[in-house]
């Protein structure tokens, strides 16, 4: 399997052209598909230089409506349930084990049918809050996890074919900014979940919670201080749970419809893997991981998982919820929603002006900056901190999200069920590292660790760039 970007990306634009006139799967002749002799009709190309554009915006709606109820609730586990961060634990962790067999599965039910599935999968863990006791929350998360890799390498290789097969219909334009472009708009609409989600927890929590209650906390503390991770919890009451999960469960509902009426199945694929057996499925992955792009991108993938672990985990519960109170925690990730969702389109525009590179050093200093800051700040209740604090790391969020799946969609354009699995196993590898050190280690220690990978990180996918450059300059 060729590891240039280009080599691949000509390959799989050549075969949708060659293909176009082709029959799908239906039976039916793709828009803008010749019948005998008659051309179309300049109206039905114009049909189909649409029709995966649209496509693609379906399904990041049945994204929109389903993690509209995961996000507010992800966010929320550390704060409210005692069991929280066992469970997101689980859930990445089986996350990881799912990625071994996504490949093969992906192609063998469809990306469609592998997406409904998975929805069915958010429903069950969004009930399970009824009633979150461990016995039923943690296998409920243990099925999410199952169902989550095969659910994001079926998004990607969904908008990565759709987005070949658009840049093919609009006559070789540049594949990598028609893909950058997809996730731009994918990301836009999938971080107003942050908005959505949280406006509706933040709407019904503020006035409904009690005061948070720290055992053996100073309400003044900084990443060194020796108590700084402790157990604070949050008293709700029953009746203000269910409404809220009652709204949440109704938005699982909807994405899984407007995912079995709506959204089309692919015609053409741009991958070339096939599976061969069970033995096939598990080496699929493992096979993909030794290229030597994805040895050196794979590190940055995995501080995005820390990074994401780190917002979600401990910045939720012991900033927000401790400097402003766990009524606000809708509200202060509902702005970095704002901005991750804003600058996801951003980025995807500057991107095809000022580079790639340029985009995701802006991304890693960002970072860096907020590292540093939360090194040496003083915990004290702050309302502008905290909400600069989200701001930025939306941000941030927002350049690893569209720049590194963009990438991985160019370089992997033939084997992308693979290629994304392994994107979704660095990333839960590192959320269960930092929920596997979880409150046994202290903050400035764990802002540290984040400080390290991101150095290291950035140092290989500096030279995977450079690689890719020099590639290009030969062909």
């Amino acid at each position: 399997m060729p590891s240039s970007g280009d080599e691949d990306d000509d390959v799989a634009t050549s075969a949708l052209l060659a293909t176009a006139g082709d029959e799908d799967e239906t039976g039916k002749r793709p828009i803008g598909a010749q019948t005998g002799d008659t051309p179309v009709s300049s109206q039905q190309w114009q049909k189909s230089e649409r029709y995966h554009l649209i496509n693609m915006i379906v399904m990041s709606l049945c994204f929109f409506f389903t993690f509209t109820a995961f996000t507010a609730l992800q966010n929320l586990q550390a704060s409210l349930n005692k069991t929280g961060k066992t469970c997101l634990a689980v859930l990445y962790g089986l996350l990881m084990v799912s990625c071994f067999i996504t490949p093969p599965l992906v192609q063998r039910l469809s990306p469609k049918v592998t997406m409904v599935m998975c929805f069915i999968a958010h429903c069950i863990f969004t009930a399970a809050n009824y009633y979150p006791v461990q016995y039923l929350l943690v296998p409920a998360c243990g099925l999410l996890g199952l169902a989550s890799g095969p659910l994001w390498t079926a998004q990607q290789t969904y908008l990565t074919s759709s987005a070949h097969m658009h840049a093919a219909q609009h006559g070789g334009r540049p594949v990598d900014a028609v893909i950058n472009r997809f996730n731009g708009i994918f990301y836009l609409i999938i971080q107003l979940t942050q908005v959505s989600g949280n406006l509706v927890s933040s709407l019904i929590l503020q006035h409904a919670s009690s005061e948070p209650e720290v055992n053996g906390t100073s309400a003044f503390c900084n990443a060194s201080s020796p108590h700084n991770d402790s157990n604070t919890t949050a008293t709700v009451a029953g009746s203000v749970q269910y409404t809220l999960l009652s709204v949440y469960l109704a938005c699982d509902i909807g994405g899984v419809l407007v995912c079995v009426f709506c959204l089309r199945p692919l015609t053409k694929s741009v991958s070339q893997y096939v599976a061969r057996g069970w033995k096939d499925m598990c080496l699929a992955t493992l096979r993909r991981m030794i290229d030597p792009y994805m040895l050196l991108l794979l590190p940055v993938v995995t501080f995005t998982g820390l990074a994401k672990a780190f917002i979600f985990g401990e910045f939720t519960k012991h900033y927000v919820s401790e400097c402003v109170g766990i009524g606000w925690v809708g509200y202060v990730m509902l702005v970095s929603g704002v901005i991750n969702s804003g600058s996801s389109m951003l980025c995807s525009r500057l991107a095809g002006r000022l580079g790639r590179v340029a985009i995701v050093l802006a991304g890693s200093l960002a970072n860096a900056a907020l590292i540093a800051f939360l090194l040496i700040w003083t915990r004290v209740p702050s309302f502008l901190v905290i909400f600069v604090i989200a701001g930025m790391w939306g941000f941030a969020d927002a350049v690893w999200n569209t720049q590194l799946n963009t990438l991985f969609g160019v370089l992997f354009s033939l084997d992308q069920e693979a290629a994304f699995a392994n994107f979704r196993l660095a990333q839960s590898l590192g959320w269960c590292i930092s929920f596997a050190y979880g409150d046994a280690i202290a903050m400035e220690t764990k802002l540290l660790i984040l400080a390290s990978v991101l150095v290291v990180s950035m140092i290989l996918y500096l030279i995977a760039e450079i690689r890719r450059h020099q590639e290009k300059a030969k062909v």
